[in-house]
């Protein structure tokens, strides 16, 4: 891997440590690891980078990366408890969180050369304000899995933005969020809902729904279906399918859908491994595929257990310009801050 992208690295973890916001709960499109770390520090006090040096039993440093590590979360810990403070008085600082995922991508696609991308993915949990309110930053979009890169051609034109999240207190199986926030070109207000159906001992079905509208992107709308299958204590089926509606769509294509399978081994206790298949298509002129993909995903923590990697191969299909298979291969670096 040539230099500028093991520069990108180091410019992401740059920028963690100057971020004064949490990160968001670690997630991956098909694989879920706890990746919370705990930081022991306290966090009543003011930050001080003495609080964050650690030595061994002789008195030696341990090194720069956990202090600078410890520093972040500390930091994203006291912007949730200045934020929480705004509404009313903190009873307990322990129960602010803030949470800070950095995630930096090397992708390579045959005949297109690399490319690498950093994304940032954060939230605020606010308990001061009745357990309700969170503010989030984030560059996902609402599409047809926004984290997937599905096909040689798709052009994922993120943009960082900033929303307060409001959770109802409301009595139901179904759970509820309403965001209102902005970017750097429009301002949005988006609707969730989502309801979890037990089908037998092993099995749930899932439906989400999202409706998002923006002042310059109007209405967009992706509902989503899935089926989770508990085959072993370490291996679950899931079967996926989605459709999208967007009002600003540039293209006459209607509905876009897709259909997601995949099969997740939790091989330990900080690595699984993910492989399946993912058909995506148009209705418009006519119920047709427009791209497929077969996938494989290993990830892992290393070094420190809040540092992540991740390797993804691929076999990519564009129906659209000849059927023409591609190989592309993904190499991601996670970093995750915060209490």
């Amino acid at each position: 891997m040539n230099a500028r992208y093991i520069k990108g690295l180091s410019i992401t973890l740059c920028v963690a440590v100057s971020i004064n916001v949490s990160a968001e709960e670690a997630t991956s499109p098909i694989v879920n690891v706890n990746t919370e770390p705990t930081i022991a520090v306290d966090v009543t006090s003011p930050p001080r980078s003495s609080d964050c040096i650690q030595r061994d039993d002789e008195g030696h440093f341990l090194g720069w990366i956990d202090s600078q590590h410890c520093l972040v979360s500390y930091r994203a810990t006291q912007t949730a408890q200045w934020l929480d403070s705004l509404f009313g008085q903190v009873e307990n600082n322990q129960d602010s969180i803030g949470r800070i995922r950095i995630i930096n991508d090397v992708t390579w696609l045959e005949s297109s050369g690399l490319t690498d991308k950093i994304r940032i993915r954060a939230s605020v949990k606010l308990p001061n304000a009745k357990r309700r309110f969170r503010l989030v930053i984030s560059d996902e979009e609402d599409s047809l899995y926004a984290n997937q890169q599905t096909t040689p051609t798709s052009k994922n034109n993120e943009k960082t933005s900033a929303a307060i999240r409001w959770l109802p207190n409301v009595v139901s199986r179904v759970k509820y969020s309403i965001d209102i926030g902005a970017h750097s070109t429009d301002v949005f207000t988006r609707f969730r809902a989502q309801r979890d159906w037990r089908i037998s001992d092993n099995s749930i079905f899932r439906f989400n729904e999202t409706l998002r509208y923006g002042l310059k992107t109007e209405l967009k709308s992706v509902s989503q279906g899935e089926v989770e299958r508990l085959l072993n204590d370490k291996t679950v089926l899931r079967l996926s399918t989605a459709l999208q509606y967007w009002q600003n769509e540039p293209q006459p294509i209607g509905l876009r859908w897709s259909q997601d399978n995949s099969i997740l081994h939790k091989i330990g206790a900080q690595k699984s491994l993910a492989y399946g298949v993912t058909i995506e298509g148009v209705q418009q002129p006519s119920w047709q595929v427009s791209s497929d993909r077969l996938f494989v995903l290993y990830r892992q923590s290393f070094w420190r257990s809040w540092l992540y990697y991740e390797l993804e191969p691929q076999l990519v299909r564009d129906w659209t310009t000849g059927k023409d298979v591609k190989s592309l291969f993904v190499f991601r670096i996670e970093a995750n801050f915060g209490n």
